[in-house]
């Protein structure tokens, strides 16, 4: 799968669509703090530069282990 990283807007549609497909529970920010979200897809904000010269990348991070993946098809702008 190849990701055009210049197109994804880090809407979570692909991680949302992951998490549906293969049964993973959501958790909520409680139990995010300690650890216990399991995830296949990642959305991943890369921050650069200082104040007020801040650049963020989004870096998806799927896991390639779907003969036909759910993420690939709810990409609204098509970055897959």
């Amino acid at each position: 799968m190849v990701i055009d990283l210049n197109r994804c807007t880090a809407c979570q549609a692909c991680v949302i669509a992951c998490k549906a497909e293969n049964n993973i529970p959501f958790v909520g920010p409680e139990e995010s703090a300690k650890g216990r979200d399991i995830a296949w897809m990642e959305l991943i904000a890369l921050h650069e530069g200082d104040y007020p010269n801040v650049k963020t990348r989004f870096l998806p991070r799927p896991c390639f282990h779907c003969d036909k993946p759910p993420c690939t098809k709810v990409c609204p702008v098509h970055a897959t």
